[in-house]
């Protein structure tokens, strides 16, 4: 499974690092702001990516919809400190799952848990060739 953790907070990244590596074959990649976070996507595709609303620079909210465009069958879960309630419809539609901060172990393990079920149901259906144009 191939992780992008987006946070400006260290310890954050470092806690969501610790806990991925837990998971057996995880690739995990880090970016400290939206715009990194953008450039990260380019180069490559994502399992899950978890995303910090407020970041310096570019925020979460900011990127969301690109990353999504960028990165269709990514899971996008936004993180934060509090979630806004004026989270506009498209933003909430572009994100899998909102989680607020702290993020308990137990909640972080199952979205990893989830989304390395997703991914290798993805790979399966490629392997067999039958995947829709969209996943290939």
């Amino acid at each position: 499974m191939k992780l992008l953790i987006v946070d400006d907070e260290e310890n954050i990244v470092a806690f969501f690092s610790a806990l991925a590596r837990g998971h057996g074959q995880v690739d995990i990649d880090t970016a400290g702001s939206g715009e990194e976070a953008l450039t990260r996507v380019l180069r490559k595709t994502y399992d899950l990516i978890t995303l910090d609303i407020h970041m310096p620079g570019a925020s979460g909210l900011e990127v969301i919809a690109m990353l999504r465009n960028m990165n269709p069958h990514a899971i996008i879960s936004l993180i934060s400190g509090y979630l806004p309630e004026d989270i506009s419809s498209e933003v909430a539609n572009c994100a899998d799952v909102m989680l607020p901060k702290p993020v308990s172990v137990t909640t972080f393990n199952q979205l990893l848990a989830s989304a390395g079920q997703i991914s290798r149901i993805i790979e399966q259906i490629r392997l067999l060739g039958t995947a829709p144009a969209a996943l290939r």
